[in-house]
């Protein structure tokens, strides 16, 4: 039997609304790692659904777009087209138990840090907010990809499952596909071949490519194949080049704590074209910390979240996902 700790501070209870709530809420999804690293365009201030509008320009007959010969009055060559794209949010909440006798040697141990790591709440009721937190990231990440229950549309999946039916249904089911049915499952020896197979599809769409940041989304299992793939071509004596920051083909390679590595699943595209939506900074989001060791002899806290999230892509044009769309 656990001892059970008799604290020289309480855990004071406490709801956290609107502004005082964003540095916990907020950390629970710009946390996710696609967001953190900066992958993905994030759009904060939405109350339930937000339009993403984007101009396009359609090209002339002879290849230019809204240049023309010059005359006194020139003629309009409604060339402009605009195109938007709606996102809706999905309430959200997290509600957990945190013993404080399991998670005081954490917090006591993370003062030793403190000196090193700003970042570590002192207190110990906003060490158990921040934890929380940091694990709500975690699974934010993977439902943006994934579109798991509770979110309802994800980038690559409308539920979670990776097959022909979920993933086109997913955020990213308009972009083109790239049949990587000779390569399923990835493994080191075919990883670059289905990589180049993802770039001959976005090529054909060459304004892709000239898109700041744009590059190859995979897993951590396929990312890792990929070092292995390099290391290969380069196995010289002493050779330990360090491979963390490899690009392919001049495209950035995005390993992605999101995408399962079940899925080989590979998507090319860019930044600023992942959306990913929230509604900090409405007042509509909260956290709460709720001492119930005080009133039922246990010596648990609650820790609760609401806020809410939603995904989509600006361009459904814009990109290229790889997968066997014969699975």
């Amino acid at each position: 039997m656990s001892k059970k700790y008799n604290f020289d501070m309480d855990v004071v209870s406490g709801t956290y609304a609107g502004e005082l709530a964003l540095p916990y809420v907020t950390a629970a999804i710009t946390g996710a790692e696609t967001l953190k690293n900066n992958r993905a365009r994030l759009m904060e201030g939405v109350v339930y659904k937000a339009v993403i509008n984007n101009v396009g320009f359609n090209q002339q007959a002879g290849g230019a777009t809204v240049i023309q010969a010059a005359d006194c009055g020139g003629t309009d060559g409604a060339n402009t087209q605009l195109t938007e794209q709606i996102i809706t949010l999905d309430d959200l909440m997290v509600k957990e138990t945190i013993c404080r006798d399991t998670i005081f040697p954490t917090w006591m141990a993370a003062q030793g840090r403190m000196s090193r790591n700003g970042d570590i709440p002192a207190d110990f009721a906003q060490f158990l907010l921040a934890s929380t937190a940091a694990q709500a990231a975690n699974d934010v990440e993977s439902l943006i990809w994934t579109g798991a229950s509770p979110l309802t549309t994800g980038l690559l999946s409308d539920d979670g499952t990776f097959d022909i039916t979920h993933v086109r249904a997913s955020q990213m089911g308009g972009f083109a596909e790239a049949d990587l049915t000779s390569f399923d499952p990835f493994t080191s020896s075919n990883i670059l071949s289905a990589m180049n197979a993802v770039f001959e599809q976005a090529s054909a769409s060459p304004g892709i490519l000239l898109q700041p940041g744009a590059g190859f989304y995979l897993s951590y299992e396929a990312y890792a194949f990929f070092q292995q793939a390099l290391a290969a071509q380069n196995t010289g004596p002493g050779y330990n080049q360090d491979l963390s920051g490899a690009n392919y083909l001049g495209y950035p390679v995005y390993p992605t704590a999101g995408i399962p590595n079940t899925a080989d699943i590979i998507a090319f595209t860019y930044p600023n074209n992942i959306v990913v939506a929230t509604n900090a900074y409405t007042g509509n989001e909260a956290a709460s910390l709720i001492p119930v060791y005080k009133y039922d002899g246990s010596d648990n806290v609650k820790v609760t979240m609401d806020f809410a999230i939603g995904v989509n892509v600006a361009v459904p044009g814009d990109g290229v996902v790889g997968f066997d769309f014969t699975a």
